[in-house]
């Protein structure tokens, strides 16, 4: 009869025993058995990565060989955060180890032009389950104006607008991302997340042939509880242009440095040439359309 004492160092937990077992020469089989039946363990609970040496010596002076019986170490339970609600100030919660890679920009068909004439809403992507005919990410929120083409085939697609409103066969152009749209008629969508790099006032500002509407922060962008997309939201700021003449319109917002806020661009372009500007300033940041490094798409959102 003999005592062994035993240590088991593994990551999670450390495990000291001391037990009695009687030996036989039937070996190492034997010998496990009996040390397992007879072991009375002690668990110490840790949280890390623990390293020790430990001398096993006998409880009694004697000449025996043991076998040490090493344990698996024990997988806990794996911890998940749980995101809290959305800012007051409409910061939305975003994943800390997604890379700023842009902002999604989706391209949709405006047939006639509908979105940026009259009172047709920009929800009407949404409402309608359009699907997008091209997308992209894109850290630019510009492109220059055009002009309409000189050499190109022109049919007049609608007897309501008349003489008023060509439609020139093949004209192009591109926009952003690489997405290149059908210069007559086109809808695009810019959506994400901006960065606020310091906290402050900061001035969101759009200029548009034909339109552009301004959606920021949560419940007007986006909700940041779901990620949905609201129909019934009011812009911050839009812009209205044509002829060459295209307006300025700014609004401003209180940001927080280091917070994530939602921001969506909806422009539309209707039988004619077309021009596109969303810039943001604030402290320390000069207005700009150019977002490397502050900019990240949808699905860097963490939605409930």
């Amino acid at each position: 009869m003999f005592t062994i004492h035993k240590l088991a160092t593994l990551t999670g937990a450390a495990f000291l025993s001391c037990a009695s077992a009687m030996l036989t020469a039937a070996g190492e089989a034997s010998a496990t058995a009996a040390l397992a039946l007879a072991t009375t363990t002690t668990t110490i609970p840790w949280i890390g990565d623990y390293t020790a040496t430990h001398t096993l010596l006998p409880c009694a002076e004697l000449s025996v060989t043991a076998t040490i019986v090493i344990q698996v170490p024990i997988s806990g339970p794996s911890c998940t955060a749980i995101p809290g609600p959305p800012s007051p100030d409409g910061s939305c919660l975003v994943n800390p180890f997604c890379s700023p890679s842009g902002l999604n920009i989706d391209y949709y068909r405006n047939y006639l032009g509908d979105y940026s004439r009259g009172d047709f809403p920009s929800s009407y992507y949404i409402t309608e389950n359009l699907q997008p005919l091209d997308s992209s990410l894109t850290n630019r929120t510009f492109f220059p104006q055009d002009d309409s083409p000189a050499n190109l085939p022109v049919v007049y697609p609608s007897a309501e607008l008349g003489t008023g409103g060509p439609y020139f066969v093949g004209w192009t152009r591109d926009t952003n991302g690489g997405i290149t749209v059908d210069a007559n008629n086109f809808t695009l969508v810019y959506s994400g997340f901006y960065r606020a790099p310091a906290t402050g006032t900061y001035s969101l500002c759009t200029s548009a042939d034909n339109r552009n509407e301004i959606f920021f922060g949560d419940g007007n962008a986006l909700d940041c509880f779901e990620g949905r997309v609201p129909t019934d939201a009011s812009p911050l700021a839009f812009s209205t242009g044509g002829n060459f003449v295209n307006d300025v319109n700014c609004t401003e917002v209180d940001l927080v440095g280091g917070r994530y806020y939602p921001v969506r661009n909806v422009y539309g372009d209707w039988q004619g040439p077309s021009a596109f500007s969303f810039t943001i300033q604030g402290p320390g940041v000069n207005q700009t359309y150019d977002f490397d490094g502050d900019v990240y798409p949808l699905e860097c959102g963490s939605f409930f």
